[in-house]
């Protein structure tokens, strides 16, 4: 090889470490670099300690054969079947979280114990009393000899004081034809001379007033007189000097109402005053405080307005009761 020749001494060079190299592999010494070097390796991860991630720890199975291991000189033996990986671990559950990926707190209540309900439900009202004229009729026919058993014990009753002091009960008149029902609160001089109640000037001008609600035709196809509503008082004897009810005359007298009600099924009730709105409302109240609303009694429909007396001493109020007269003709339509 000629010493000028670059060439030709790469050429040399080349072929005397292909050489080189062809003998170490038949002598296994690039398996053993390799081996140890894998070794090496290992023992320097686990010395680096937390400077670097933990690697899971591995089967050894599924390894190549540690430096110490492999046989210099001699062809790696077989490897052996690799064993299944592991099981990977159930994912945890996933928090509950909002449109955004934010966590959320969810209350779970158990199915034996529901959470209490933070709002009150609507009452439960008795289906409304019909008003069509045929079922009227029906009901009229069959009221007439409860409400006439009615009358003779309240003619004959004797259970408070006031039973002394009358001249005559008062039952009451009228009939169940219309489905509507007024309710006063006591019979006044006129009306214990006569037994017969709303007959005095209070009485006269409740009569205008039904008149009034029948020439207006408020209630289309119901005719509206004395002889088809049915007017009665929470009291069914005076009161001496016309006094108001006394809360025991009341809770003994209020009974007779409540059967004659029973009786009539009224479409619509309406309550002439304070005690009669007390008692059928149940609540404490005034009549400007309580007028203008839809009650409910049993299966009819109950609104308040001023006693008839009231307006004759303040004939401002005839306007306010007029308007409930409407008010009482809209609720006896609707449902």
């Amino acid at each position: 090889m000629s010493a000028g020749n670059p060439r030709e001494e790469l050429a040399g060079i080349a072929r005397s470490l292909r050489t080189h190299l062809e003998r170490e592999r038949a002598a296994g010494t690039a398996e053993l670099l390799a081996a140890s070097a894998r070794a090496a390796a290992r023992r320097a991860e686990s010395r680096a300690g937390t400077s670097g991630p933990a690697k899971s720890p591995r089967d050894r199975s599924f390894d190549p054969a540690p430096a110490e291991e492999a046989s210099i000189g001699t062809p790696r033996a077989s490897k052996r079947p690799a064993a299944p990986p592991p099981k990977s671990a159930a994912p945890a559950p996933l928090p509950h979280v909002d449109l955004f990926g934010n966590p959320v707190a969810v209350a779970v209540a158990r199915a034996e114990e529901p959470e209490p309900l933070d709002f009150d439900l609507p009452p439960v009202h008795a289906p409304l009393n019909p008003a069509g004229l045929a079922e009227r009729a029906q009901i009229t026919e069959r009221s007439l000899p409860v409400l006439g058993r009615i009358a003779e014990e309240v003619i004959a009753c004797t259970r408070c004081g006031l039973c002394e002091t009358r001249t005559n009960a008062v039952p009451g008149v009228g009939s169940g034809r219309s489905g509507i029902v007024f309710v006063g609160e006591a019979p006044g001089a006129d009306e214990d001379r006569r037994g017969e109640p709303f007959v005095g000037r209070a009485g006269e001008l409740l009569t205008r007033i039904i008149k009034a609600m029948d020439d207006a035709q408020l209630i289309d196809g119901v005719p509206l007189t004395r002889d088809t509503v049915y007017i009665c008082n929470v009291l069914k004897c005076r009161p001496p000097e016309n006094r108001n009810p006394l809360p025991h005359e009341i809770e003994t007298c209020s009974p007779y109402l409540q059967r004659q009600l029973a009786a009539l099924e009224p479409r619509l009730i309406c309550c002439l005053g304070k005690f009669a709105a007390e008692l059928l409302v149940g609540a404490k109240g005034t009549v400007a405080s309580m007028r203008g609303r839809t009650y409910r009694y049993h299966g009819a429909k109950l609104i308040v307005t001023y006693h008839p007396a009231a307006c004759l001493r303040n004939p401002n109020l005839k306007r306010p009761v007029w308007e409930d007269m409407q008010l009482l003709a809209r609720e006896y339509r609707s449902n």
